[in-house]
């Protein structure tokens, strides 16, 4: 052939015998057939030839692919062919000779001239013959053999050659122009160039087209990659590389795709041939699949009924057949027939009824695949899952049909499961298998969901949620949470749901076909399984358990090794999954209301916190893949949640806290930029977004801050209308830190200016993020925020005494970065505070909310951190406004702690802005001591001493003042800054200044001194009381200040007088009675020049608080009396003659009835009659408003023997006036002599004590009685008297008996009475030898009283309350004595009745009266200041310190606590009577001794001063707070 042609066969009939030939087990035959084909193509008709060798070659079975095979590769006898070929060699030359012989030229000359459209017939036949030759190609190229797609690749490249040139006639023919142009126009075309666009490698994912590969496959892509060959698809079809035949198999389904969407007339011919080959390769499946049941059943019966017919699949075939399925599945379409669904359990896996003959319709490829998804054999079973995944779009409904069979079986499974007992419940392996199959190819197919019309079938829709729901049923089994064969089916329910939700998002109501409910439930159940979050420790307890329980069955190490990365893969997909599921859910509220939309009462929600965490925790991961995952969870979840305020502050929190560095802040931020420049409405606040923007625009990252400024571009032009940050983007976006920095501060100062209303919400968003900023870039935000900070007015009067709420929210918020972060940004913080004090302002602001801060939070720390504060402010030039403004403050009034509520008036002024709150940052101090404004005023000041102490020099004499005064304080921070503030000050006003060596000496030896008190107080603090009326701590602060003013004084001379005058005033004016105290102790210890001004002002304050009831405020009128006497010592004569009213202010203090006073004022009178002698003169300035007449100083005088200790200077002053001729000083009444002999007895009688000799001072005092009675005449007495040098001991009675007798006439007769009772009142002198002569006196005076040894003019009857100090003596040694005169039968009377004593003497002497002795002393003493008054030509001061009844009876209540422990309270003085003052007045005792005696107990108070009856304290007689422009003192409780 072809020269001798076989007779009436036809030469189609001919070629198909030949092509028969070709196939033989005789070489030569295949040989002889072969050359016969190519000669009769040759010489004959090549195109009869082509195709009917070609539709031969399609028809062979793949079960002879290894003939095919074969022959394909050895040798042909053919020598232009070079002898290498076979079957598809042979096609492939029988192409080549028909292509090469075809006479384009013939195609273009029509048969018949007439018949215009013959070229186009022609030429359609060719196109179609291309066609089917591409077809055949594309079957070739599914092969699993790489020789054999290389024969496929050369059919393919033959016929788009032929395709060439056929196109050119087409053109030269036609107007192509306006058809549109075809991306490929022949299918290898497509396989020369698809190839780029599918070999991207995912590094991240380590995917190829979602695929994961190993390393060995990702170095063979990234080779192919780096070599760009445009034909990269060929090569790798071509290739027999093992990593080239798994990146074809992964190309496969895409490039069916691709041909099924360019070429799908090629593709469904190569369809029809592979839906027959799937017919075909069929039964050797299903004996295969037959062989391995019965390999495990042991039923030899099975297989060998399978096996008779048919022979089983060989692995080459499964493969062959997993590729046709794919091809089948992904180029499948819709038919138009009737669909019947087959029973499943009942049919599956059997012969018969089941059998499917031929595929005609996307149903009948299904019913062919279904039924293997509970085949045993993995390779079978996953060549199905795989197949089905890949189905094209508008067959997914036809599946469905199909597979809700299958659902329908897991379902009642599910049912029947759960209607089971426990024990009863054995999972079946066929139905597991069913279970993780079918949610395999739910997963892989549910990319088809995206199509609306799928999502909206309810019945498929139903059928899915129902596996979905059933299968969450079956995993949250207990025994199937810890089963590690379900690990696979966790994975796929994740990726379905993922998928699933991200479909049903695009409907209006999504809830309508996953609940909240079944959102949230499934969400819980996947942060269970995906490692992170708060159930991380629960997934890897489960997983240590599942891989324990895996690897006990694996023996071989080999196969644990294995196993062991199999599981670790295994969860790897599984957390990947999961995450990504949870990300999905994310999409949608994070909250639902339950029941009807108008009575929403329960709330069904995700735990907001752990999801946040959750993502955190994602973010934080290693794994950079997950990164996306976290961003897509968290745009969820700020998308769908815009109502959630607290969700956007947590994440901006989270922009700001994060290493910069780390890949999740970024994750973050551009997350919250996108959705914020996407979303215009997105509810947020604007100081948020710039502030952020603004913080990013310093990253180190380009790209972040590239994001920042079109994120601050965007919301600006929003905002605002227009934006400036386009003037900036090109130094934010420079790779230089020195640029782009700086120009962050430049744009933070425009926009400052920009917006100035936005400054207080800038700084407060600041301030609020700067605590979880990083150090590194927390100096930045210093430096930027300092533009903020410059124009802005705090809004602060100069005479507000509140501040507003914007100032309290900038300070505070200033103050806490000031605490929390001034040690670290030293310099930043500092220049912030002096930005806000530029030009003076706002320093009224700082100083009242650093005054009321310190006094509300009771911290030291506080007052450390405000020192830092006004360092920084002393080095602007608002210094002296500073310092003007806080030393305003150090005034004595300012000096009382006052307890400040903390207030919350500004809690809720701004509540969109972060108010900080300093006491969290502040370190804890438990003891919480109060403060007053003047002790904070003068703290605030130490630091700034050490700069700036030369320009507080002018104000030395209230600084060093209100440091004295403190030196001693209990607060052991007052104390210690009172210290170091005068070290400061002395180092930098003297030694750092000082021209004089000898100044500087001497104060580096104070300041040496003090420095080694550190910690210490420089003295004892104490008050003078009248039981201890010297104290040692007096005498040490004198001599310091003398020290410290004599080192000052080189530098002010006259700090002597401006610091004595300030001294006098704190003491005169401070509401704290031991500042006023030390104050005093100042002045004596500075002694100015003295004035009538000082004297009426010590006098005024003495005014109101002598003689008061309270021992701690007599301490303070004892502290000016010696001061009074220390002035008055330091006069000389002419001096003293200036002050006559010291004179009388001595006489009017010893109307005081309490000794410590009285005992002060004999002093003070003694140092003034020394140095002013007693002339009559005095008698010329005796003040006018005197409480009565002045009876002279001899009964006040003599009214002091009833105290001990002023016994003896009584007597000393008595004997320097006695004899002088000047009554109405010393007294005028005709009494005078009687008392004063009376008097004289207890001290004569204990003269002659002696027996040995007389005591000479007696002597002396016995003479001068003597003398005076002689002057007046008296000569009965005086004779007697003149005997008391010659007076025995024994016989002491006896001469007092004589004197008394001598008396009778003269004095007893008229004033018996008197003269008892002033007796009974020197019983009260507590030295045992006067009580003992003092009851002498009264045993022999009781005659005279009764009357039996004289008879009165008068009737004598003896008020009871004066009997009280016999009374004293009744638990005492003199007891006997003293109930003996008691039962003497002195007459006496109630107070009801008329008392023949005057009044005047009664109070003179002191009967009981205290508060009326008070009243008469004070008055007195009032009356000394208003001659002062008169003197200086000034309006007396005493009505500005005027106390009120009222107020007393609220400040009284509380008890007295020991001095050391007591503490400020409140501003009263807390005195609680002792039992004592229930003694009342003496109309209280009754009517006779009895009544007295049963409270006999109460009269006793040996110890310290008699107290007031309570009865009679009706006089304000405390400190009090200065309200009004009162002088009035309030004695706060000490601490």
């Amino acid at each position: 052939m072809p020269r001798i042609m076989p007779a009436g066969i036809t030469l189609p009939k001919l070629v198909e015998i030949l092509s028969r030939y070709t196939v033989h087990t005789d070489p030569e035959i295949i040989k002889s057939a072969s050359n016969a084909l190519l000669r009769v193509a040759t010489q004959i008709d090549s195109q009869t030839v082509v195709i009917g060798f070609s539709r031969y070659v399609c028809k062979i079975e793949d079960k002879f692919s290894d003939i095919i095979l074969s022959l394909g590769s050895g040798p042909i006898i053919g020598g232009v062919h070079q002898g290498n070929g076979g079957v598809i060699k042979l096609y492939v030359d029988l192409l080549s000779i028909w292509v090469n012989q075809l006479d384009l030229t013939a195609l273009e000359r029509p048969a018949n001239p007439n018949m215009r459209g013959s070229v186009e017939v022609n030429i359609g036949k060719v196109f179609d013959l291309v066609e089917e030759t591409e077809a055949n190609g594309l079957l070739y190229l599914c092969s699993q053999s790489p020789s054999v797609r290389r024969f496929a690749i050369q059919i393919i490249k033959t016929a788009s050659n032929l395709t060439d040139r056929l196109n050119v006639i087409l053109q030269n023919k036609e107007n192509t122009q306006g058809q549109p142009t075809k991306k490929w126009t022949r299918l290898y075309q497509l396989l020369e160039s698809a190839g780029q666009d599918m070999i991207q490698f995912d590094k991240d994912s380590n995917t190829l087209l979602g695929s994961k590969v190993s390393s060995e496959v990702k170095n063979k892509i990234l080779q192919h990659q780096r070599r760009g060959a445009e034909q990269v698809l060929i090569q790798i079809a071509e290739s027999d590389h093992p990593s080239d035949l798994l990146i074809w198999n992964i190309f496969l389904p895409e490039v069916f795709k691709l041909c099924f969407e360019h070429f799908p007339k090629a593709t469904a011919q190569c369809r029809v041939n592979i839906c027959t080959r799937l017919i075909q390769i069929q039964p050797s499946i299903s004996a295969w699949v037959e062989t391995i049941k019965a390999g495990t059943t042991g039923t030899l019966s099975m297989a060998k009924n399978s096996s008779s017919n048919h022979k089983a699949a060989s692995p080459e075939t499964i493969e062959q057949w997993r590729i046709y399925l794919i091809f089948a599945c992904a180029t499948a379409t819709l038919i138009e027939s009737p669909t019947v669904s087959l029973p499943i359990w009942s049919a599956v896996g059997r012969k018969g009824s089941s059998q499917v003959d031929r595929i005609s319709s996307p149903r009948d490829l299904f019913k062919l695949m279904l039924p293997y998804l509970t085949c045993e054999h993995r390779p079978v079973r996953e060549s199905v899952i795989e197949a089905l995944g890949y189905i094209n779009q508008n067959v997914y409904k036809s599946l469905m049909s199909e597979l809700d069979g299958y659902v329908k079986v897991i379902l009642d499974d599910g049912k029947q499961r759960n209607n089971q007992k426990p024990y009863q419940n054995k999972r079946s392996k066929k139905n597991d298998r069913l279970r993780i199959s079918v949610m395999n190819v739910l997963e892989l197919t549910a990319d088809c969901l995206s199509d609306p019309k799928s999502v909206g079938d309810k019945d498929l829709m139903n059928v899915i949620m129902s596996y979905i729901k059933e299968t969450k049923s079956f995993l949250v089994d207990t025994e199937v949470q810890i089963e590690w064969e379900y690990q696979r089916l966790r994975i796929y329910l994740c990726g379905l749901v993922d998928k699933l939700y991200q479909s049903i998002m695009k409907l209006e109501d999504p809830t309508s076909l996953m609940s909240f409910e079944t959102r949230l439930s499934l969400y819980k159940m996947f942060e269970e399984w995906c490692g992170y979050g708060t159930s991380a420790n629960t997934t890897q307890q489960r997983e240590a358990m599942m891989i324990r329980d895996v690897l006990e069955q694996c023996k071989d190490p080999k196969e644990r090794a294995s196993m062991t990365q199999l599981i670790e893969d295994e969860r790897k997909a599984l957390e990947l999954a999961s995450l990504s599921a949870m990300a999905t859910l994310c999409r949608g509220p994070l909250y639902a209301y339950l029941g009807q939309k108008k009575a929403r009462q329960a709330i069904i929600q995700f735990d907001t916190l752990n999801v946040l965490r959750w993502i955190d925790a994602i973010f934080e991961s290693r794994d950079p893949s997950y990164h996306s995952i976290a961003r897509r969870a968290l745009e969820a979840v700020m998308i769908y949640n815009q109502d959630q305020s607290v969700l956007l502050d947590d994440i901006i929190e989270q922009c700001y806290a994060g290493n910069p560095k780390l890949e999740f802040t970024q994750g973050y931020f551009q997350a919250l930029a996108d959705i914020v420049t996407q979303v215009e409405d997105y509810p947020c606040h604007i100081h948020q977004i710039m502030s952020l923007a603004l913080f990013k625009t310093g990253d180190a990252k380009k790209a972040i801050r590239k994001t920042a400024i079109n994120l601050l571009r965007v919301i600006e032009e929003r905002v605002f209308a227009d934006s400036c940050a386009k003037e900036y983007e090109i130094g934010i976006t420079s790779s230089l830190p020195a640029i782009y920095k700086h120009t962050q501060t430049l744009l933070s100062a425009r926009l400052a200016l920009d917006h100035p209303e936005q400054t207080y919400s800038m700084l407060s968003e600041i301030t609020q993020r700067f605590e979880h900023i990083t150090p590194n870039s927390q100096r930045e935000v210093l430096t930027y925020m300092l533009p903020w900070h410059r124009k802005i007015d705090l809004g602060v009067g100069p005479h507000d005494t509140e501040l507003s709420a914007s100032a309290y929210m900038v300070l505070s918020n200033l103050y806490y970065i000031t605490i929390k972060f001034g040690d670290v940004y030293v310099k930043e913080t500092a220049a912030l505070w002096s930005q806000l004090v530029d030009s003076g302002r706002n320093v009224h602001a700082i100083i009242m909310y650093l005054l009321d801060m310190g006094q509300e939070k009771r911290n030291p720390w506080f007052l450390i951190h405000a020192k830092r504060v006004f360092v920084c402010l002393g080095r602007t030039h608002a210094f002296a406004t500073i310092t003007e403004e806080i030393i305003r403050e150090i005034t004595p009034r300012a000096m009382v702690p006052q307890l400040k509520e903390a207030s919350n008036r500004h809690a809720h002024a701004f509540p969109l802005l972060f108010v900080a709150d300093t006491e969290k940052v502040l370190p804890s101090y438990p003891k919480k001591p109060m403060f007053s404004k003047g002790q904070l005023a003068m703290v605030f000041l130490v630091d700034l001493a050490i700069e700036a102490g030369a320009d507080l020099a002018p104000h030395l004499p209230l600084l060093l003042h209100s440091i004295f005064v403190q030196l001693d304080h209990l607060t052991s921070i007052i104390c210690d800054q009172s210290r170091c503030f005068l070290i400061n000050l002395m180092h930098s006003i003297v030694v750092r200044q000082s021209m004089d060596s000898e100044a500087s000496r001497k104060a580096s030896e104070i300041i040496q001194w003090l420095v080694g008190k550190e910690g210490k107080r420089l003295w004892a603090y104490e008050n003078i009381t009248p039981t201890n009326r010297r104290i040692v701590s007096a005498d040490e602060l004198k001599d310091l200040i003398q020290q410290v003013v004599q080192v000052f004084s080189y530098e002010d001379r006259d700090l002597r007088q401006k610091w004595g005058e300030t001294a006098l005033k704190w003491a005169t004016c401070c509401s704290v009675r031991h500042i006023a105290c030390r104050s005093f102790q100042c002045f004596r210890g500075l002694m100015p020049a003295f004035n009538q001004h000082m004297l009426a002002d010590m006098l005024a304050r003495l005014s109101n608080t002598i003689a008061d009831k309270s021992e701690e405020i007599r301490g303070f009128a004892l502290e000016i009396i010696l001061t009074l006497t220390e002035v008055a010592k330091s006069m000389d004569e002419s001096q003293m003659e200036q002050f006559p009213q010291l004179f009388w202010a001595a006489v009017a203090c010893l109307y005081s009835p309490y000794e410590s006073e009285h005992c002060e004022a004999l002093l003070l009178l003694d140092v003034v009659l020394q140095k002013y002698k007693f002339i009559p003169k005095l008698a010329e300035s005796f003040p006018k408003n005197w409480s009565s007449e002045f009876d002279g100083l001899q009964p006040l005088l003599l009214k002091g023997l009833q105290f001990s200790s002023a016994e003896e200077k009584t007597f000393s002053i008595l004997d320097s006036i006695s004899l002088q001729d000047n009554l109405p000083l010393i007294d005028p009444t005709e009494t005078r002599l009687m008392y004063l002999l009376l008097g004289c007895l207890p001290r004569l009688l204990h003269g002659l004590d002696d027996e040995k000799a007389v005591n000479p001072e007696s002597i002396q005092l016995a003479n001068t009685l003597v003398k005076l009675f002689e002057d007046y005449g008296l000569s009965g007495i005086q004779r007697i008297l003149a005997t008391y040098p010659i007076q025995k001991s024994k016989f002491q009675e006896d001469f007092l008996k004589q004197i008394l007798s001598s008396m009778r006439d003269v004095f007893l007769v008229n004033y018996s009475q008197q003269a008892f009772m002033f007796t009974l009142l020197m019983v009260k002198n507590k030295l045992p030898y006067y009580r003992e002569k003092t009851l002498l006196v009264i045993e022999n005076l009781v005659p005279y009283v009764t009357g039996k040894l004289i008879r009165t003019t008068t009737e004598v009857s003896i008020d009871i309350a004066a009997l009280e100090p016999l009374l004293q003596l009744v638990q005492t040694e003199y007891a006997d004595r003293a109930l003996s005169i008691l039962n003497s039968g002195i007459p006496t009377v109630t107070s009801d009745r008329k008392s023949a004593m005057s009044s005047d003497n009664e109070l003179i002497y002191g009967f009981n009266n205290f508060a009326e002795a008070a009243k008469i002393t004070r008055h007195n003493i009032h009356a000394v200041v208003f001659e002062c008054s008169s003197i200086t030509n000034e309006a007396p001061i005493e009505h500005n310190i005027q106390f009120s009844v009222e107020d007393f009876s609220m400040l009284t209540g509380e008890s007295n606590a020991t001095e050391n422990g007591r503490m400020y309270h409140d501003l009263s003085v807390g005195i609680t009577q002792p039992a004592v003052s229930r003694v009342s007045a003496p109309g209280q005792y009754g009517d006779d001794l009895m009544n007295a005696l049963k409270d006999l107990d109460d009269f006793f108070n040996e110890d310290g001063e008699p107290i007031s009856p309570s009865s009679s304290s009706n006089l304000y007689n405390g400190f009090s707070q200065e309200e009004g422009g009162s002088n009035s003192f309030l004695e706060p409780k000490i601490y």
